[in-house]
């Protein structure tokens, strides 16, 4: 007798979810009733909404994500141009934040069996070059 059972492979793909939302609290919704956190890793916003002091309206988001905001964000919330979301199903011990002296960039190093890969998160205006 022949058995037919294998194992299921772990999933080697990564999916980043990328956008920019111009500041916009519709936007914002719309992107959190649509991020999945079960087809998704890592997103990486431009432009977020954020509320009066200054921080994104993630207590829904908390469950499943991870947020991270750039190094030096409480220096000056009202630059702040970009977050990253950090999917929870990524183990924490494989994954760490590389602090950055920039309100416009955000980071993050992966380690895995495939070695060591870094994602920035860069919010450009592109009217000028100071943030690279």
């Amino acid at each position: 007798m022949q058995d037919n059972h294998t194992e299921p492979q772990p999933n080697t793909d990564f999916k980043i979810w990328q956008q920019n939302l111009c500041k916009s609290s519709s936007t914002w919704e719309h992107m959190l009733q649509n991020l999945n956190p079960n087809t998704y890793d890592l997103k990486c916003i431009q432009e977020p909404f954020f509320n009066q002091i200054g921080l994104a309206n993630t207590s829904n988001l908390r469950c499943y994500w991870d947020i991270i905001y750039p190094t030096n964000h409480h220096l000056n919330p009202e630059r702040l141009q970009c977050i990253l979301l950090v999917n929870k199903k990524l183990f924490k011990n494989n994954w760490h934040i590389i602090p950055l002296d920039s309100s416009n960039i955000t980071v993050i190093e992966l380690n895995g069996n495939f070695g060591k890969v870094r994602i920035y998160n860069i919010y450009n205006t592109c009217d000028h070059s100071c943030t690279l």
